[in-house]
């Protein structure tokens, strides 16, 4: 297959530059005489370094001097003397601008003595006044919320608007509402307790219904050893601890 460079231009297709063949221009060769080797020194400009070396070195370090006129009053001609109580530069300060300072609200910073604010967040018995006022508040609010999920007299408590035009008959329909639930609260445990009675007083019968029965039989009456009759009659079972942990 023939080359495109043995092909003529003109039967060429007119497709990309990239295809078309391009000469390729002659790049001049350095001549002999500006080409250097690494193995050789250039003397002209070693020399050339050294002159501008020396030349630094023997001349002395330019110092500029500090004019006393733009001299800060922070930076002292002379040292300062750390001794010294007043380090405060400028003239004397007065009674009346301490007292001024001492009451001027600066930025970021605590309050000064004497203002409201000051007083507010430094004195205890004000904090101390608000702490125990949320706790109270808390405590109420929570025995409000069980004393509610509790009663059955939920529909004679009155209401906040009856609290709001009516608070003196208001408060004291709710002191009412409140011994009858004390009153009903105790009669329920009451009836509890009365109902326990009665249960153990049933199992004491029934253990001596059976220690007879068994004497007529002639035979030996033998408790669980699992449970034990305690001094009030009450059949419990005996718990036993092992390594801590109860059966």
């Amino acid at each position: 297959m023939a080359s495109l460079h043995s092909i003529p231009r003109f039967l060429l297709p007119r497709g990309p530059l990239l295809l078309r063949p391009q000469s390729r221009a002659l790049v001049p060769l350095p001549s002999p005489a500006a080409l250097r080797h690494a193995s050789s020194s250039a003397k002209g400009l070693s020399e050339e370094f050294r002159r501008r070396q020396a030349a630094q070195q023997s001349k002395a370090t330019p110092v500029i001097p500090q004019p006393d006129k733009y001299r800060p009053p922070s930076h002292g001609k002379r040292t300062p003397n750390r001794n010294l109580e007043n380090r405060i530069y400028g003239p004397p300060i007065s009674e009346e601008d301490k007292k001024r300072m001492a009451t001027k609200k600066y930025p970021n910073m605590m309050s000064p003595e004497g203002t409201f604010s000051h007083w507010f967040l430094n004195n205890r018995a004000i904090h101390l006044w608000i702490t125990m006022g949320i706790l109270v508040s808390l405590a109420v609010a929570a025995w409000y919320m069980d004393f509610i999920s509790k009663t059955i007299y939920v529909s004679l408590i009155p209401s906040r608007k009856d609290f709001l035009h009516h608070p003196i008959e208001s408060s004291r329909r709710f002191v009412e509402v409140y011994k009858m639930h004390m009153e009903q609260t105790s009669q329920q445990y009451s009836e509890q307790r009365l109902k326990k009675a009665e249960d153990i007083e049933k199992r004491k019968q029934y253990r001596l219904e059976r220690q007879r029965l068994a004497e007529e039989r002639g035979e030996e009456y033998v408790e669980d050893p699992r449970y034990y009759v305690g001094e009030d009659g009450v059949r419990r079972r005996r718990v036993k601890r092992w390594f801590g942990i109860w059966e």
